[in-house]
């Protein structure tokens, strides 16, 4: 699933906010496709399902803060091409959160494991829209990080 989107964007590179922002990328990726591996078999034990879906979480907030990172040492550059940039990133991001957020309170535990079928596509759906998040930071803020150096 999320493997076609992976890249080295960073190597050989010498920003560490680019190596940083790649293993987010990377830890992400690999938590969405551990998510993906499961949603493709029967339903699992609850232990892993939670811990799955919490591997996910985690490595989705550690990027949300890097990109929070990123994003104030890139903004008051005064370049309006990279402003406009940043807030549609910044666009992109809040309407991940908020899409994340209500999947994440419609699909309980309980929910799941009582409609696995439906948890499994809603969850492909969340995790498509993640993978563009990731494809959009990666298009703009690599480029924009390279300036820096």
């Amino acid at each position: 699933m999320a493997n076609g989107s992976r890249s080295n964007v960073g190597a050989g590179h010498s920003s560490p906010l680019i190596a940083e922002l790649e293993t987010a990328h990377s830890k992400l990726l690999d938590a969405m496709d551990a998510l993906d591996r499961l949603t493709r078999g029967p339903p699992p034990e609850k232990g892993e399902l939670v811990d799955t879906r919490w591997k996910v979480s985690s490595a989705s907030l550690a990027r949300r803060l890097l990109w929070g990172r990123i994003a104030t040492v890139l903004s008051g550059r005064g370049r309006a091409r990279e402003n406009d940039q940043l807030r549609r990133l910044h666009a992109i991001d809040n309407e991940l959160v908020k899409t994340s957020t209500k999947h994440v309170n419609q699909w309980t535990v309980d929910a799941i494991l009582s409609n696995w079928d439906g948890y499994c596509s809603a969850s492909r759906d969340v995790r498509s829209k993640m993978a563009a998040a990731i494809a959009s930071e990666r298009d703009i803020l690599v480029p924009l990080l390279r300036t820096l150096d």
